[in-house]
């Protein structure tokens, strides 16, 4: 955590408004985006027209974690220019940290559950009370250790409310600070890269299948499949990547600081404010950033398009004739549909996916998106479930359609 605004008044570098400028440019500009696009969300998730693109479980963990982003940067605005020591101190570091570290690990549950998903075939739904209890539970045990303690509280360090150092034992600090914080943010940051690789892999392998099923003259190399899905990986990527930046770099600070603390050794004055500057700027800056990527969400684009042009969505043309598409299958769950560009146009209606239903293709050239189609109740109702493939996918699509994953219950 960064210096006080008292603290520095008396210590070399830029004038003390200029902190304050640094703060309130960075996290006043993550409120009101945060806000809005919270409020955006809610309406989308209201509307008939846009509610199937986020009704998905990842989508969810994102609102949770901006909710946190939101907290976060009202607690760390209080916490970085009015700070004192108290027990009011205390509280605020461990709510600052909590949100900190919950938000982390929503991000990594986001990442988690896509190889769950895709790869291994878990339900994407039944999960979703598991990450946000599981990460609430770590989080949780991880702050109130050293705030029942009494470790967390005014800190010498860096004259703010963080982890309590002590004049006896300096190095308890460093322990508690690596036990219950840094380990675990970088254990989400590298759980996200993780995730990440396994899904890359996933990619590649599946690409190469349908390139062997669908063509006959294609290059089968991983290289060149990854460079068709590039816009998937890269998209997917976007989130491991901005968490291992801020997480690792705001850890790897943290604990440069206090170790420099407990050694007694003392920086220049210059490269101290340098440091304490880059400190706030990760911390400030952190929900801004992660509220810039939420927004330009694929999901969230596509409902916004569907609120624009509510007349082209299945869901109010069917309600406005009195039936159902013939293609739409029954309310209940969702499928995450991962578009694969391909050039052929063919459809085989004995290849299943893996929940069962018919695989689909369909062709969208030198195009990548990730959707979600509504397909409710198809597990609630045995009829439902009885109901052959033909009843439930028309036996002929569209001449312009391309191979895609279709996994159902719920990324």
């Amino acid at each position: 955590m960064s210096l006080t605004l008292g603290s520095r008044s008396s210590s070399p570098g830029p004038d003390p408004q200029t902190y304050t400028r640094v703060i309130l440019g960075l996290i006043i500009p993550e409120l009101g985006l945060t806000t809005v696009l919270l409020a955006l969300y809610g309406y989308a998730a209201w509307n008939p027209a846009s509610r199937r693109y986020l009704d998905r479980v990842s989508f969810r963990l994102l609102v949770c974690a901006l909710v946190a982003h939101i907290l976060f940067g009202v607690l760390f605005t209080i916490g970085s220019l009015t700070a004192y020591p108290g027990w009011r101190c205390s509280l605020l570091a461990f709510v600052t940290d909590l949100t900190l570290m919950f938000s982390a690990g929503m991000f990594f549950c986001i990442a988690l559950n896509l190889p769950l998903v895709l790869v291994h075939h878990v339900n994407g739904q039944k999960m979703e009370k598991y990450y946000v209890l599981g990460t609430a539970l770590i989080c949780l045990i991880c702050n109130l250790a050293p705030y029942a303690s009494g470790n967390l509280g005014w800190a010498d360090v860096n004259s703010t409310c963080w982890y309590r150092t002590s004049s006896t034992n300096p190095a308890a600090m460093l322990g508690w600070l690596i036990g219950t914080q840094t380990f675990w943010i970088m254990l989400f940051a590298l759980g996200e890269v993780g995730a990440f690789l396994i899904i890359v892999g996933y990619l590649v392998a599946y690409g190469l299948d349908t390139q062997a099923t669908y063509t006959s003259e294609t290059s089968h190399r991983a290289g060149s499949t990854i460079l068709r899905l590039r816009n998937i990986v890269l998209r997917i990527g976007l989130y491991p990547l901005v968490s291992c930046l801020l997480n690792i770099s705001a850890a790897v600070i943290d604990l440069y600081v206090t170790r420099n603390y407990v050694t007694k050794h003392r920086d220049s004055e210059e490269l101290s404010w340098r440091v304490n500057m880059a400190d706030l700027a990760i911390y400030s800056g952190r929900p801004l950033i992660y509220g810039l990527l939420a927004a330009t969400d694929p999901s969230f684009i596509r409902a916004l398009r569907a609120l624009r042009h509510p007349e082209n969505e299945p869901e109010i043309q069917s309600h406005g004739q009195g039936s159902s598409p013939p293609w739409s299958l029954p309310s209940g769950c969702l499928s995450t549909v991962v578009d694969l560009p391909q050039d052929t146009t063919t459809y085989e209606p004995h290849k299943d996916d893996a929940w069962g239903y018919p695989s689909r293709t369909h062709t969208n050239v030198g195009e990548t998106s990730i959707a979600v189609t509504d397909l409710e109740a198809a597990k609630e109702q045995n009829s439902t479930e009885e109901r052959s493939q033909s009843e439930m996918i028309p036996n002929v699509l569209p001449a312009t359609q391309s191979a895609l994953i279709d996994v159902e219950c719920h990324i």
